[in-house]
């Protein structure tokens, strides 16, 4: 064989093993192929879908609302009399004075069920309820020298009672409570605490799914 013939037999040859070589593709490979494609579509549309449905949810908002609690340490103080008796056997008696001091522990949060939010598109409008207040009174702040009460007298003694203690530490604490409400500094630091929570948690879902979120907060 001629050195030409040798030539022009390698080139096909060579020619029909690459033509096979490109026509080998099994059709398992070609559905695996296909299959991973489909898969990675499917998962690029379910992970639209996802994102189409997260909007804000009032029932997220009242779970936020509720871990939004301001907390404050007041110091207090209250006054009362014990008053003289009536009949035969008070003869004599005196009022007396007394005093008691004791900390106690105030929280300003919001009944979270009452809580109202509508949605018009991308804007939001909420309303919060008035704030509760509630107070806790701090048992190891009391002792023997935060009580002072007035002497007796050695005769026809009028002994102060637990129950006239207690009216008026009641009395002290709805004063405190009180004095709270009317304090528009404290009542604007716990309301911007819970709306600054809420805020945060609506524009994290705008981010997620490209929507600008406008928050329009009402009032009673």
């Amino acid at each position: 064989m001629t050195n030409k013939k040798k030539t022009l037999l390698i080139s096909t040859l060579l020619l029909s093993l690459f033509l096979s070589a490109c026509g080998d593709v099994k059709e398992e490979d070609w559905d695996a192929r296909n299959g991973s494609n489909e898969s990675a579509s499917a998962n690029s549309a379910s992970q639209n879908s996802a994102e189409s449905e997260l909007v804000p949810d009032l029932a997220q908002v009242r779970a936020i609302a509720s871990l939004s609690s301001l907390k404050c340490i007041y110091h207090n103080v209250a006054y009362g009399t014990q008053e003289a008796g009536s009949g035969i056997s008070h003869i004599g008696e005196k009022p007396r004075n007394f005093m008691q001091e004791y900390d106690c522990e105030v929280e300003i949060s919001y009944n979270v069920k009452n809580i109202v939010m509508t949605q018009n598109g991308s804007e939001i409008r909420i309303r919060l309820p008035e704030p509760d207040i509630s107070s806790r009174k701090i048992p190891e702040s009391i002792d023997r020298y935060s009580y002072v009460e007035e002497p007796d007298q050695w005769i026809q003694q009028n002994p102060i009672t637990a129950d006239t203690i207690n009216e008026a530490v009641n009395e002290a604490d709805r004063q405190m409570e009180e004095d709270i409400r009317n304090n528009s500094s404290l009542l604007a630091t716990a309301e911007g605490q819970a709306k600054q929570l809420i805020e945060n948690y609506i524009h994290q879902i705008g981010n997620l799914t490209n929507v600008e979120y406008t928050i329009i907060w009402e009032t009673e």
